[in-house]
């Protein structure tokens, strides 16, 4: 038998895929998962939200993987001609696929997951990267050995393709549109140092610049990799390969408004529709933070992102992460349940012996990286021989610096063990801690 008290916390582990002790016993960090996605390749992925699938496009298997929300495969939509950027249409009925070697975009029906129609772009246009505005499919494409942007517009009896709308670009501009502005537009140069980035207007006569930057000081950003605009349409996060920093950036006028703190060689971003920002690098580190902190509310370490690697669900919490090879194959989906809000954990000191029906008093902690609200409280459960199931025996009432206590009066000779359960809230994970007293006569 154990004389010593059991000090044990447990919350959803920092390191995706570790797992806490609960009373010297392995628990499951969280309902995280990680799938090997049956593609050799990667390019991008979308979240279809009424029907709870994840696309991932795969260039080199021409094709698009669909998953479930617990990252289970569903169907792999194969002639997808090197599969590449991704859209997805604003009620989840569709989503579009860049084809650049059939220089066509193609919809697939959300609800059949087939293919229902393709689109020409142009002979030799190649189109990669896709966004939607203004009532449009946009796309950036490369041809004669330049980069533009081009459109699709399907709301007329026949489809009208109009190229050359944005041009000056050295290969195929990335893109992304604006939550808050339907007309908004943003398209960025990767792997260039050092890089350009510009905001459109969506007007009937095309786009209209409102301001274009290449960032060659105060500071030099380059190779940038992947950016995304926040909810209210004022910021913009950008991964740029250097320096190792996600910067935030103003949608007004490009300049560097703060950054997050993250890890080597950036390249992945996703903003969740509450604002929190998750992000990742090559340095197998991905982060999730909210928006304008400067410390992180979840760290994980599923491997190496692949980049353009990060898409939210729409409740704001569930994060889905691929991660691969440098080469970007062998790609790996990671399913992370809880990854919007702050990890809690729980710490307990109690005596390591007592006398029974003489009282003793159990101290806690509970913490998070985020502020817990008044009246915030913890459950506890007492278990002996004579309750081998537990007796509940209260609550009890966390202070603001994250204390607590209880006291109680075992009943049995022997070890007792008592529960510390925290619940979790919208803004915090669970955790549970045990400690285990010896009781004498």
């Amino acid at each position: 038998m154990r004389t010593r008290s059991l000090i044990a916390q447990t919350a959803l582990a920092a390191v995706f895929g570790s797992a806490a002790l609960i009373g010297g016993t392995a628990v499951p960090a969280a309902a995280d998962s990680s799938i090997a996605l049956p593609s050799t390749s990667y390019r991008d992925i979308v979240v279809d939200d009424v029907h709870d699938h994840v696309f991932i496009s795969d260039p080199d298997g021409s094709s698009v993987v669909v998953t479930d929300y617990a990252g289970q495969v569903v169907k792999q939509i194969t002639s997808e001609n090197g599969a590449a950027g991704l859209a997805v249409s604003a009620d989840s009925s569709t989503v579009y696929v860049a084809l650049p070697s059939a220089d066509a975009i193609s919809e697939i029906d959300t609800s059949t997951l087939a293919e229902t129609d393709r689109y020409q772009t142009g002979a030799g246009t190649s189109p990669r990267n896709l966004a939607l505005a203004g009532g449009k499919i946009w796309f950036g494409y490369a041809a004669d050995g330049r980069g533009g942007i081009g459109s699709l517009e399907l709301s007329g009896a026949d489809p009208v393709v109009t190229l050359g709308q944005s041009t000056g670009w050295y290969y195929a501009p990335t893109l992304a549109s604006s939550p808050a502005d339907p007309n908004v537009l943003v398209a960025g140069q990767q792997n260039l140092s050092p890089a350009t980035l510009a905001v459109y207007e969506v007007s009937s006569s095309g786009l209209q610049q409102r301001v274009k930057r290449t960032f060659y000081d105060s500071p030099v950003l380059s190779d940038l990799n992947d950016f995304a605009v926040t909810p209210d349409g004022q910021d913009i996060v950008a991964a740029f390969g250097s320096p190792y920093r996600h910067q935030a950036l103003s949608a007004t006028d490009l300049s560097v408004k703060g950054s997050y703190p993250t890890d080597a060689y950036p390249n992945g971003v996703a903003i969740a529709a509450d604002g929190k920002v998750a992000v990742g690098g090559d340095g197998s580190q991905l982060y999730v933070f909210r928006s304008g902190a400067s410390t992180p509310l979840r760290t994980y370490s599923p491997g190496r992102q692949l980049p353009a690697g990060l898409a939210w669900a729409p409740d704001d919490n569930r994060l889905f992460s691929v991660t691969g090879d440098y080469l970007g194959a062998h790609p790996t989906l990671h399913v992370l349940v809880d990854a919007g809000k702050a990890e809690s954990s729980l710490t307990l000191q109690a005596p390591s012996t007592a006398v029974k029906v003489k009282e003793l008093t159990v101290t806690g902690t509970l913490s998070a990286n985020d502020p817990f609200a008044s009246g915030t409280t913890v459950e506890v459960t007492r278990t002996d021989a004579k309750s081998p199931g537990g007796v509940s025996i209260g609550g009890a009432a966390v202070a603001a610096d994250g204390s607590f206590q209880f006291t109680d009066r075992p009943r049995v000779v022997g070890q007792v063990t008592y529960t510390v359960r925290y619940l979790g809230d919208d803004r915090h994970t669970a955790a549970t801690a045990q400690a285990t007293v010896e009781v004498t006569k």
